[in-house]
């Protein structure tokens, strides 16, 4: 209606008094809406503090339990036993056999190597390691037999960046390297990969060389990362590795040095409901039994933390811009930046590195 019609309409008091009851509808309106947001708003904080009070009353009960006998502390003793035991006898076992053990198993020779085919020779030494733990595509078709997954159960979820072009990244805990050569896929323009296990790094090799990577890797630990050593990197992987370290705040200082881009970090880590939102993190040690039905043990694991605890220790060593990308909790990954952005460049050779 025009200005004027409604002017005219206006003198009409039928009209006039429908108007007034449509204004006074649309106040009444906006009047409620504000009531039902002010609601919500309200709703979710008393949400959040009954969160907060269950967390709380779900802690104290713990400590009555505890305090009253009817339940063992989480440290308790009981908790570590049947892991011990199991570390002993695999210990025994392995003294047991040591005079007539290797670091390395033998590989067996193969018959008519000199007739063989690059392809058959490379199936021969992929299928002659007993153990793979990462599953890989060593040539089109050709598969390791690893038992876990990486493409499937990990690459979706721990934020490597789709494209690489030109960084330098470094793989730490790179096991037999999928995340290396999924780096140089990606257009890293190197990749460097260290792990403190022998057997990896042979059967990375084994993959470098049938896929003709330009990948890296060396037998290193963690510990001793430094610039002066490898140089320093654009991206950092350390995926798979904390919680299998025994010192793993001085992990996080040795990363620290050489990361002068992007970190991406990934752990298991268990939330402890009495103590959500508190840094805090549980410590093993003799392994820990794993498994569906804990029939499985693992003697590398030591700590085992809680997403607080992964971002308070981070925080401490200097990363910012932290983030968790995932929180499944497993996999829980986070992201994280050096705060002196600054392009990877490799060791200064003239300064003999290796020296």
């Amino acid at each position: 209606m025009s200005s004027f019609l409604k002017s005219l309409a206006m003198n009409v008091p039928a009209f006039r008094n429908h108007m007034k009851r449509v204004n006074e509808l649309s106040a009444e309106r906006d009047r409620l809406s504000f009531i039902s947001k002010r609601a919500t708003e309200e709703r979710n904080r008393m949400a959040d503090e009954h969160g907060e009070l269950a967390a709380e009353r779900d802690r104290l009960a713990l400590e009555l339990e505890i305090l009253s006998g009817r339940k063992k502390p989480p440290f308790a003793q009981d908790d570590w036993r049947e892991a011990k035991r199991r570390k002993e006898e695999l210990s025994s076992k392995i003294r047991a056999s040591a005079t007539s053990s290797r670091l390395s198993p033998p590989i067996e020779p193969l018959r008519e190597r000199m007739n063989e085919s690059i392809v058959g020779w490379i199936r021969h030494q992929v299928e002659a390691e007993k153990y793979w733990f990462q599953k890989i595509e060593v040539l089109p078709g050709l598969y390791s037999s690893g038992w876990s997954d990486p493409a499937v159960e990990k690459l979706p979820y721990y934020g490597l960046p789709e494209d690489l072009t030109g960084k330098r990244v470094l793989d730490i805990g790179c096991a037999e390297g999928f995340f290396s050569f999924e780096a140089e896929r990606r257009g890293a323009r190197e990749v460097i990969g260290i792990d403190s296990f022998p057997d990896s790094i042979r059967r990375f090799n084994i993959t470098k060389a049938a896929r003709q990577s330009n990948a890296s890797a060396f037998l290193m630990n963690v510990y001793d990362l430094e610039p002066k050593r490898l140089g320093t990197f654009d991206v950092v992987l350390f995926y798979g590795v904390f919680y299998h370290l025994k010192h793993p705040q001085y992990a996080l200082e040795r990363i620290r040095t050489v990361c002068t881009g992007d970190l991406l970090f990934q752990t298991h880590m268990y939330e402890e409901p009495a103590v959500r939102g508190v840094p805090w993190a549980r410590y093993y040690p003799h392994g820990m039994m794993s498994g569906s039905n804990k029939e499985l043990y693992d003697p590398t694991v030591f700590w085992i933390f809680n997403s607080a605890c992964c971002l308070a220790m981070l925080d401490h060593v200097g990363f910012t811009d932290l983030k968790i990308v995932s929180h499944d909790p497993d996999p829980f990954v986070i992201s994280g930046r050096s705060p002196e952005q600054s392009p990877g460049i490799p060791p200064n050779q003239t300064e003999a590195p290796w020296c």
